[in-house]
């Protein structure tokens, strides 16, 4: 199995925290649904036929940068029969983010995307979550292979988690809606690196972890 990895930066990023209702959170890094949607972006495959078309395939994503987080206020307009009420939400923001992402496959396929993308032929410019973060950057960095590690420097459910690697690592503990297990709590990197109870498919020298879509909601932004 090889992986396509790419570089990619934006000006802001916001990946939302599915649980979140009054105070808008964000992933720091995102999902492998929403990194499917950025490839998928890339590639020009129409949203309705990510799921289809990345069938067995495998996607993940690392931070390798970023300039901290902020918090930023949005007017939303609710409408109720005749009445429309105004409101503000708070919402956190990944300010100016470079990510590492990847999607993975047969060696066939992984070919195949990667000749479409390897001149930055991009069919459409993705975005960090939402349609008003713009890119700042995005390079393909190569083809790489994927290997099986205990160790993972991006994100693993909570249950698969046994320790870090090191006291200095950095992390976040966030819900996501997945079915490894009943615990909806996923570990996410910032800094360092966790140590698994079992191996899980990595992009070789990265120790970024890959995962399939299937044991995500499918939300591709």
């Amino acid at each position: 199995m090889q992986a396509i990895l790419a570089e990619i930066t934006f000006y802001e990023a916001f990946f939302k925290v599915h649980y979140t209702k009054g105070f808008r959170l964000t992933y720091p890094m995102p999902l492998p649904t929403s990194v499917a949607g950025i490839f998928g972006a890339m590639l020009g495959i129409e949203r309705k036929e990510i799921k289809d078309e990345f069938k067995e395939m495998l996607f993940g994503s690392g931070i390798l940068s970023y300039e901290g987080f902020t918090i930023e206020n949005e007017t939303f307009l609710q409408y109720k029969t005749a009445r429309v009420q105004k409101g503000v939400v708070r919402t956190q923001i990944v300010n100016h983010p470079t990510y590492l992402i990847a999607i993975a496959g047969q060696s066939e396929r992984i070919t195949k995307y990667f000749n479409s993308l390897k001149d930055n032929n991009f069919v459409y410019l993705p975005y960090g979550g939402q349609n008003d973060f713009f890119i700042e950057d995005l390079t393909i960095n190569g083809v790489a292979n994927v290997i099986q590690s205990e160790v993972v420097s991006n994100y693993a459910p909570q249950d698969m988690v046994i320790g870090l690697e090191s006291s200095e690592t950095t992390l976040n503990i966030l819900p996501v809606m997945h079915t490894y297990s009943p615990n909806p709590n996923f570990y996410f990197v910032l800094k360092g690196v966790l140590k698994l109870k079992e191996r899980v498919n990595v992009i070789e020298n990265s120790n970024i972890a890959v995962y399939p879509l299937e044991m995500f909601k499918i939300v591709y932004g």
